[in-house]
């Protein structure tokens, strides 16, 4: 379930609240100049007082904008730490925070404020009625959906005000838009061509930020996997590179243990020294397959050589290197093991064996896991589909915290000396890179649902 938003200001709503701000005192010092040329060089009569009355109303809204603008500055600096652990969601036609209220009545005020100086000023009559629409494509761009027509509404609501109310003015006499002009042909076509305008304009502009706040997610979120990729590979590099410069010493003294071991069956000795001995040989075996399984992963089964396999060598290869072949029970089709792809076998099958081993180990000894197989064939294509295999077992299953971390390197919830935590990373990079992905679920048993997809 999603959890309850917390009132907090995000980054996007600071630099909306500033690109506001510096765009309001814009309109500002316009509509002084606007005014002081009518007043002072076409020497039209206007309210005066009226209008600057208005356009100070509009002044000190933008400085208290200023002002909150500053403290949503400080308040995200502050707590730009506490948010970067939570997921970032795209905004929807739901989204209605305090940022998107405090900017969607701020331009609401502005379009009412419009209205006002165009009512003081001629009315629908005004050239200047058109700046309705830099209101309508501001709201589409910045705000939800739902504010943004709610802001269309109001300036078609304004503009119909404008056609039947407004302060007459000599210039505008011959006008047909004149507010107390007969309502005809021009003054239908007027508010008709006005309101579908406002909204078409909220409908394009709307969708088209929509989308491009969708990309800036995507992209965010792309980002980011790229760099996680990029530490996973640096660890990668970093085990193989330790694997390589381990097995050199480890090699060594391996032939010294069986040096010493012969010069101790010829000789006579006391039985903890010859216990001791085999528990070092035992021990560095165990250390060259560690080192096996760390180079493999970190790319070197990856590199094998691409060849037409079928699925049931794919699955045979697997389950006959596993230590407990009769507790995994696989169910597909008949005719589903012809299905052929290019793949490396080895790699793959050592991908699918990590898998099969974490859903034994995770369940208990008298319980088998099942492994599912299918092809979804394309055009009937005997060597062209997706293949599907679904792996669940019966375990304890995996808590929220595992879910979000299995597949980090090193991350293993086996006992100590029981696991690397490298099987599902490296399984994970051998599918990716085939063009396959995984996926785990939980089970209505409690257990685990893995599910990995190749195409072939």
């Amino acid at each position: 379930m999603p959890k309850s938003r917390m009132h907090v200001f995000s980054e996007p709503h600071v630099s909306t609240a500033i690109w506001l701000t510096q765009l309001r005192w814009i309109a500002v010092a316009g509509q002084l100049l606007v005014i002081g040329y009518v007043w002072f060089v076409l020497v039209i009569p206007l309210p005066i007082i009226e209008l600057l009355l208005l356009v100070m109303g509009t002044a000190i809204s933008n400085t208290v904008l200023w002002i909150w603008s500053r403290q949503l500055r400080q308040q995200s600096s502050a707590t730009a730490f506490a948010d970067s652990s939570k997921s970032t969601e795209v905004l929807d036609d739901a989204d209605d925070t305090i940022g998107s209220r405090a900017v969607g009545l701020l331009i609401g005020i502005d379009v009412l404020t419009l209205t006002a100086l165009l009512y003081f000023t001629g009315g629908a009559a005004n050239p200047f009625v058109f700046f309705y629409f830099a209101n309508i494509a501001i709201a589409g761009m910045i705000l939800p959906r739902l504010w943004a027509w709610c802001i269309s509404l109001v300036s078609v609501l304004g503009g119909l005000f404008l056609l039947n109310n407004a302060y007459a003015l000599d210039i505008f006499m011959e006008s047909p838009l004149r507010h107390d002009s007969a309502w005809g042909e021009t003054k239908y076509a007027f508010f008709i061509a006005f309101a579908t305008c406002s909204g078409v304009i909220t409908y394009f502009v709307s969708m088209l930020a929509m989308e491009l706040r969708q990309r800036e997610v995507q992209l965010d979120v792309v980002e980011k996997e790229r760099e996680r990729s990029q530490r996973l590979e640096g660890l990668a590099t970093l085990a193989a590179g330790a694997g390589h410069e381990l097995a050199s010493p480890l090699s060594t003294i391996a032939v010294v243990v069986k040096e010493l071991s012969r010069n101790l069956e010829k000789t006579e000795s006391s039985p903890s020294i010859r216990r001791d001995v085999e528990l070092i040989r035992l021990e560095l075996n165990r250390c060259k397959e560690i080192l096996h399984r760390m180079k493999s992963g970190a790319g070197e089964a990856a590199a094998e050589n691409l060849r037409p396999v079928s699925l049931s060598e794919i699955l045979q290869e697997t389950v006959q290197a596993m230590r407990e072949p009769h507790r995994i029970k696989i169910r597909m089709a008949n005719n589903t093991g012809d299905s052929l792809g290019v793949l490396p076998k080895q790699a793959l099958s050592q991908a699918l064996r990590n898998l099969l081993q974490n859903g034994l180990d995770a369940s208990s000894l008298q319980q088998s896991i099942e492994l599912h197989v299918s092809v979804d064939r394309q055009a009937n294509k005997k060597s062209s589909g997706v293949w599907r295999m679904t792996i669940t077992d019966h375990g304890i299953g995996m808590t929220d915290e595992v879910r979000r971390r299995i597949g980090e390197p090193f991350f293993t919830t086996k006992e100590v000396g029981q696991g690397m935590g490298l099987g599902v990373f490296l399984t994970r990079n051998v599918l990716r890179g085939l063009g396959g992905d995984i996926v785990f679920e939980p089970s209505q048993d409690g257990g685990t649902i893995c599910r990995v997809t190749l195409p072939v």
